[in-house]
Order: structure tokens, then sequence, then C-alpha cells
């Protein structure tokens, strides 16, 4: 079965099921309907595994065969003159070092060099604007909570100050007219916002595979770090504990919450709690559940006191996935369900702010796995993160066994 079947298969089971769960919307779901939903899931979840198997091969097959020169090197048709310049040197530097560039080459590179900001003596340059574009669209991949937050970027990593509030205590007051407004009863706090620094780690990569000119480097390289990159600050913007390098991730901002009910597992009740612990004026539509895979899987299982599902599946183009009729968003730096754990967050992430700079530092590394026959490549990556109305965002942590 070809994709395009495979997903229109997918689309027609998913929309089976939520017709189902329509139906049964005012009654108690029965042995029969039990058993439809059942089947109808394990086949979904076949569906998914095959179309995900399919789209991997299938961009194997398109980065083997576009045998487009520009396209091979990396270089977007569409981009400006001077990026496209900046591109040519960049893939030049990550297969040749420094001696392959011309005079030329050489003069641009010394300016991508006097860019770079945040990296020490020992060298390092600011890679051009699509090859950051590159490793950033990688990073939403690993990303998490940091694709339904709001992302701001600098030019520089200079501390921010920041108000931060509990919304829900703030309130207008009656006064009479000649009466000025004060601010006296506000309470707010005041964070500043930096930018710590983040490393990819040195990733090898043999002369062999520099030098085959098949082989599109700047891809390779950019998948590479913004994997790393997007894994390691994923974890950070949720788990920082603010400690010596690390920034205060949101677990470490949030107060309030709700506890389960019984240890190690989460019921419907539980669920209903940590929506209700969010203000009604958070839940007007930018809502989002957060938790790991693992919980997903358990979630789908999940059913209300009429014996109803609590996820619902996607429908492309008409509806997205629910959970109690809230879309969700999947991060892997969430614990999986245990006693003591924060598995699940709940609320508006718009109010979780991620600062992130703008330029990214490219390291080459010749001299250091040169007897092995390899070259390394260091990627630097600035950012921080606040949660600016702890009113927004609520966990649910696990009951103590």
């Amino acid at each position: 079965m070809k994709l395009h079947e495979l997903k229109q298969k997918r689309s027609t089971i998913a929309g089976q099921m939520r017709k189902l769960n329509d139906d049964y919307s005012e009654k108690r779901w029965d042995e029969p309907a039990t058993k439809q939903w059942g089947d109808a899931l394990k086949e979904l979840d076949e569906l998914d595994a095959q179309i995900a198997r399919e789209e991997r091969l299938l961009s194997l097959d398109s980065d083997n065969v576009n045998n487009e020169p520009e396209r091979r090197t990396g270089i977007d048709l569409d981009t400006s003159v001077t990026e496209a310049r900046q591109m040519k040197v960049l893939e030049t530097v990550l297969r040749g070092g420094y001696p392959a560039l011309s005079s030329e080459e050489r003069a641009l590179f010394k300016e991508m060099r006097a860019q770079a900001t945040n990296v020490d003596s020992k060298g390092g340059f600011t890679v051009p604007t699509e090859f950051r574009n590159r490793v950033v669209e990688t990073m939403k991949a690993f990303g998490g909570v940091a694709n339904i937050s709001t992302v701001f970027e600098t030019d520089g990593g200079s501390p921010i100050t920041w108000v931060t509030t509990d919304g829900t205590a703030d309130e207008g007051v009656m006064i009479g007219e000649t009466e000025e407004g004060g601010d006296k009863d506000m309470d707010f706090g005041q964070i500043a916002i930096g930018a710590k620094k983040m490393t990819s780690k040195t990733i090898k990569i043999s002369d062999e595979l520099l030098q085959d000119s098949g082989v599109d480097v700047i891809g390779l390289i950019a998948r590479r770090i913004g994997s790393r990159l997007g894994r390691g600050e994923a974890k950070q913007l949720l788990n920082g504990d603010g400690q010596g390098n690390n920034i205060k991730g949101l677990t470490m901002q949030l107060t309030g919450g709700v506890t389960s009910a019984v240890a190690g597992s989460i019921a419907h009740g539980d669920l209903l709690k940590l929506k209700h612990s969010v203000d009604p004026a958070y839940r007007a539509g930018n809502t989002r559940w957060v938790f790991n895979d693992n919980t997903l899987l358990g979630f789908k299982e999940l059913k209300d006191g009429n014996g109803r599902p609590l996820w619902l599946p996607d429908v492309s183009g008409v509806a997205p996935a629910t959970i109690d009729g809230d879309q969700y968003q999947i991060d892997q730096g969430m614990p999986d369900v245990a006693a003591g754990k924060k598995a699940v967050l709940y609320g508006d992430f718009s109010y979780f702010q991620i600062r992130r700079v703008k330029g990214m530092a490219l390291r080459r590394l010749d001299e250091k796995y040169a007897e092995a026959g390899l070259v390394g490549f260091l990627m630097f990556h600035r950012f921080d993160a606040l949660l600016e109305d702890t009113a927004a965002v609520k966990a649910l942590t696990l009951k103590a066994a």
C-alpha cells in the first residue's frame, strides 16, 4: 500500500473512532462499542507505525536521488546572493578547513569570524542564517514544550529584566472621579532572563565523508547538531535546576498544582482536578497537556465514568488529537508516571518565554582527531527561559508511595 493510501486509510479509521465516540456521548459504553474501539485503536497504531517507516524511507530516498549540484551542496536556490556566498564559504570550511578557501572567501570568512561573540580565543565563527535555520528546524522535532511556548530571539545575550506575576491576583478597583489609580497592591516580581551557553559536544566525521562531493555535508552536520542541541535544550527547558550553568526550567518555576489520588497511577478525576486548578481565564483556547510518549500510551486506554475513552485520534485537516477535549504536546523530558513525579502539565504555555540568541557559533577541530582520520565539529547555542505568569501552568504530581 502506498503512503498516501496508508494516510487515507488512517484518516478514515480515525473518523470512524470519533463518530463512535459521538454516538455514545450521552450513554454508557457497552461491550460491542468497547470492542469496536479497541480493534480500531490497534489498527490505527499499526498504520501509524507503517506510515512512520514509509516516511523515513521516503526521506532517505530523497537525500540519495537529488542530483542538483546546488541542492547536493546544501545551498537553497531561493536564498540571497550574500547568504549563498556565505553558505558556499561554510561548505568549503566544513570540507577542507581554512586552507581550502580562496583569498576572496577568506575575507568573507573573517567577517563571519568577527561576528562570533560567544566563543573563546580558540576560534569559531558565526554560521549563516540559512544553516542556523536548518539547525533550529531539526531542534523542533525534539523541542516538546518549546513548540507551544513563546520563543523570541535577540542579537546579544545581555540580561533582560522581566516582570513576573500571578495573574489571578491582579484585578481592577473602583475609584472616585478625582482619585488616582495606584499600584501599591500589585504583587509582582522581577527576574533577569539571561543567555546560558550550551554546546553540542563534538561531532566527528571522517575525512572520506567530507571529501565526497555527493554528500550534503551542510545538511548532515546541521541535522546532527540540531538533534543534540534540541534534546539538550528540551531537557533544560523542563528540568534545569538553575544551578551553575543550568537554566531554571519550567518545572522548577511552577507553583501550586494537584496531587493524584493514588500513588503511581493517574485516573480521569486527577486530570479533571489538574484542569480546574488552572484559572478559567487561561483555559480559553490555548491550553495544552504536556507529558511523555509512555504516558500517552497509558492515556489511550484511560476512560471516563461512562466507559468513554479520553483520547481521540486526529483526523488530518479536520481535528487534532485530544485528551479530554484538549490538545497535547509530547515532550520526552517529562518523567514517566511514577510516585512523586510531576508527570503531567496543563495550561497556557504561551506564558512560558524562551529567549534564544540569534548568532550560533561553529568550531572546526582539525588536529584533535587527525590521527584517526576524523574532523570534529562543535556548535554553541545560548538561551534562557522564564514563566512570566505562574497561574497559567500547573502540574499533576503523583502521590508518594
